[in-house]
């Protein structure tokens, strides 16, 4: 018998950080000059802080700075850190849903969110504790949308559950996460607003975490169904 694994994103899945995370890129990129557009913004979509200022500074020309990058990644990550301080809002009934889901599955979070941001507000919402294992961006060597972290999450689960068939399922807020999810051989939930071409190379597709409950996970793992609205 299998058990299901759900691998659920922390941004934009469990929490509305997509403005707060746009701000913080957009403050730290000012500070070398760089105005963050909506061409730019695409480039940071489902992307680490590292990752995104990495590919707009080379979208615009900058030129090869390691130090810099850096620099401008510390400033995103504070920028953020400080605005999810102040409070970051949960989808109505993602706590239900979550309840719902754990009957049937092992939750695990694998977000590219830093651990203390995520520890933070899972600990605020009261929903530390649900996911076992939490891997986020700096517990692997390379982070989000690599394969690695959904790997890491998957061999903590089978220490838990030695012997047990795991079969997984990558809950994830973009399109690129749903590539990365679906090459490290997982079945994918895309969850959000997004054009119908993206929400199609996903398995399922939901407007939020609350519209993925457990029929619609059983029928995702039926052999039987290819692709679920």
């Amino acid at each position: 018998m299998e058990l299901p694994v759900l691998l659920i994103e922390f941004e934009n899945v469990l929490a509305e950080t997509a403005t707060l995370r746009q701000a913080a890129l957009a403050e730290s990129l000012a500070a070398d000059g760089i105005e963050l557009t909506a061409e730019l913004l695409t480039l940071s979509l489902g992307r680490t802080f590292d990752d995104a200022i990495h590919r707009i500074r080379e979208a615009v020309g900058a030129p090869a700075d390691a130090t810099g990058e850096e620099l401008a990644r510390l400033r995103a990550e504070r920028a953020f850190a400080a605005r999810l301080g102040k409070g970051v809002a949960m989808p109505a009934g993602v706590r239900t849903a979550l309840e719902k889901l754990s009957a049937m599955s092992r939750l695990a979070l694998v977000t590219r969110a830093p651990r203390r941001d995520v520890e933070f507000v899972l600990q605020l919402s009261g929903l530390d504790g649900v996911f076992r294992p939490i891997v986020a961006q700096e517990d692997v060597r390379v982070s989000k949308p690599g394969r690695a972290p959904y790997a890491a999450a998957l061999a903590r689960v089978a220490e838990l559950f030695p012997g047990q068939v795991l079969r997984g399922v990558a809950v994830e807020d973009s399109v690129v996460g749903v590539r990365a999810a679906r090459d490290a051989g997982l079945l994918t939930v895309l969850v959000g607003a997004h054009p119908p071409q993206d929400a199609m190379e996903a398995e399922c597709w939901v407007e939020s975490l609350a519209d993925f409950t457990p029929e619609r996970l059983r029928l995702l793992l039926s052999p039987a169904v290819k692709g679920i609205g």
